[in-house]
């Protein structure tokens, strides 16, 4: 059975919402900064952190073994 009214595949696609469309929210005329020309982390900062999960870790395994037994 063959019906030549059908649309043809290239005019209704699977998901008509995956229809390619022409980006029109965002203006492309101009270029933004890359993302690390806007950061503002200092010399140093956040050194700690792994100071900070090594001691959750370790009373996080005690608890667990304390737990446990």
């Amino acid at each position: 059975m063959s019906d030549q009214d059908r649309d043809q595949p290239e005019d209704s696609p699977l998901n008509p919402a995956l229809k390619s469309t022409t980006e029109t929210v965002y203006d492309t005329t101009h270029r933004s900064p890359p993302p690390i020309a806007t950061t503002s982390a200092s010399e140093n900062e956040g050194e700690g952190w792994p100071v900070v999960w090594l001691v959750v870790t370790v009373v996080g395994v005690i608890l667990a073994i304390y737990f446990i037994l």
